[in-house]
């Protein structure tokens, strides 16, 4: 991102790959409760216990993978966006309850590039930016797109960057 792009006020977005990367997450995590439920109805049928519980407990992990796994990545993804400016960084994020967020580059005290091991297997990094009143995300940009904004945030904010 360079300075023509800076003060282009268009909003931004993520990566599409973030929506992959949500559904793999929880793939895993439903997944694994899923097997736990299905071997609460193997042992519950093997000793006579009540089934109901086994059966509430999958019916509610595939909804919920449905929910988190399909749905609200497609949502996140498409009702997220954001600017950089030269003062100022604007977030807008929420299709149900809307947030608007605008940080004046004087009240950023940091910024921070994460990358996980699923964002990695995606070559996706996550840009946190700190204030004195809450810290921010940008979860779901290409690698060198979220280094770049990093510096960018950074420079703008006068900022130091301890890795170089």
């Amino acid at each position: 991102m360079d300075n023509t792009e800076l003060n282009n006020r268009e909003l931004r977005r993520l990566h599409p790959k973030v929506k992959q990367a949500t559904a793999l997450t929880t793939l895993m995590v439903n997944g694994l409760l899923t097997l736990l439920a299905i071997g609460y109805l193997i042992v519950a049928w093997a000793r006579d216990w009540t089934l109901w519980p086994g059966w509430a407990a999958l019916g509610l992990f595939i909804v919920s993978f449905m929910w988190f796994g399909w749905a609200l990545p497609a949502l996140q993804y498409r009702y997220f966006s954001f600017r950089v400016a030269e003062d100022e960084l604007e977030i807008h994020s929420g299709w149900l309850w809307i947030t608007d967020t605008i940080v004046p580059m004087t009240r950023v005290q940091q910024v921070e590039l994460e990358s996980g091991p699923l964002l990695r297997k995606y070559g996706l990094a996550k840009v946190s930016i700190v204030t004195a009143a809450a810290t921010l995300e940008i979860a779901g940009l290409e690698r060198e797109e979220a280094e770049q904004l990093k510096r960018n945030i950074g420079h703008l904010a006068k900022v130091e960057d301890r890795d170089e």
